[in-house]
């Protein structure tokens, strides 16, 4: 008996290819659905890329014009360079002629020197007679010094205080030198600025004004005594130097009676065209209102107004306010009689009139 020949299994049926096309539609159709997809996606990106290469373009065009702008400034810097060193190079130049043109100067200010020296030698040698002059010459450059004191006219009167308060700047100071022997008196350094301002002013004068000195504490005296009613010239030699040696014995003491001064001056012969009143505060002592024993301020400015009614009218009066502690009223009165009088007040420093 022929048995029956067995049926081989097939390994891919229908069913398992049905199975395969469907999937691999299904990816076709996937596929196909995310195409649009993707090119939208795509096209974004190439457009935020293309507007990211317009920036950029634009950053290239700005750099572009800021390096060219910065490098026409360097080429003008370096132009402006180019000038500053060739005007360095003609100042150098200059320079050096300024240079050799200081150089020969001085020689010649050597060479000028050295004949001026050869000229003084010369003149020492000279014999001369002359004799040294009794006032002190007075330094040109400092001529208006007492800046305002105007020296007007022909005749020219100097009132100097000798009381006891022209020893020292301070009431007390000036009272404790009262005691002292008349040659130190003489030396108290304020009555020295005094007497050296005094002739310091008189060595100012023209030759053509003439001069008078009084002096005034509790009197009032003229410089020379002998020669009450004279006027004298700085080029009167023999009464200057007598007038030097007067100023230089005078002792500083008692009070001050500025009434009784002016009231001399009322009464001279020939009137002064300006005076110049050396004092250092107001007067202690009166004519018409006398008084016992020590004065209050209020008082002394009753003395003072007493003795401005005996002031001859329009004679110009300038105060040489020497400094004075203790008396306060003394730079307001003076000041309003320069005011009143067309004259000045000047409160030197304590080094006039040597510096």
């Amino acid at each position: 008996m022929i048995s029956a020949k067995r049926r081989e299994t097939e390994v891919f049926s229908l069913a398992f290819l049905d199975c395969i096309c469907c999937g691999f539609g299904a990816m076709i159709l996937v596929f196909i659905l995310t195409i649009p997809q993707k090119t939208a996606v795509d096209k974004e990106s190439l457009d935020d890329a293309q507007a990211r290469v317009r920036a950029m373009e634009s950053n290239i065009k700005l750099s572009q014009d800021e390096i060219d702008r910065i490098a026409k400034s360097l080429a003008a810097a370096q132009v402006e360079l180019q000038d500053l060193n060739a005007k360095n190079t003609q100042d150098q130049l200059k320079l050096t002629d300024r240079q050799k043109e200081l150089l020969l100067m001085l020689q010649q200010t050597g060479a000028m020197k050295d004949a001026l020296a050869t000229l003084l030698g010369e003149k020492k040698a000279l014999p001369t007679d002359a004799v040294a002059a009794p006032l002190p010459i007075p330094n040109t450059d400092r001529r208006q010094y007492l800046t305002g004191v105007k020296l007007r006219g022909d005749y020219v009167l100097f009132m100097v205080r000798t009381s006891g308060s022209m020893l020292d700047d301070t009431i007390d100071a000036a009272a404790a030198r009262l005691d002292d022997p008349d040659v130190k008196k003489r030396e108290a350094p304020k009555w020295q600025r005094t007497l050296h301002g005094l002739e310091w002013m008189i060595a100012t004068l023209d030759p053509h004004t003439r001069f008078q000195i009084m002096f005034f504490n509790e009197e009032t005296t003229p410089v020379l005594p002998s020669r009450t009613d004279e006027w004298y010239s700085t080029d009167d030699r023999q009464a200057i130097q007598e007038i030097v040696n007067r100023l230089h014995a005078v002792v500083p003491q008692g009070g001050a009676n500025l009434e009784r001064a002016f009231t001399t001056i009322r009464y001279m012969k020939h009137l002064p065209d300006s005076i110049v009143l050396f004092t250092d505060g107001l007067p202690t002592r009166s004519d018409s209102l006398p008084s016992d024993g020590d004065v209050d301020q209020q008082t002394r400015v009753r003395y003072f107004e007493a003795a401005v009614r005996q002031l001859p009218q329009r004679i110009p009066v300038s105060t040489i306010l020497m400094p004075m502690n203790g008396d306060p009223a003394a730079p307001g009165l003076y000041w309003e009689l320069a005011n009143a009088s067309k004259g000045a007040l000047v409160s030197p420093a304590k080094s006039w009139p040597d510096t």
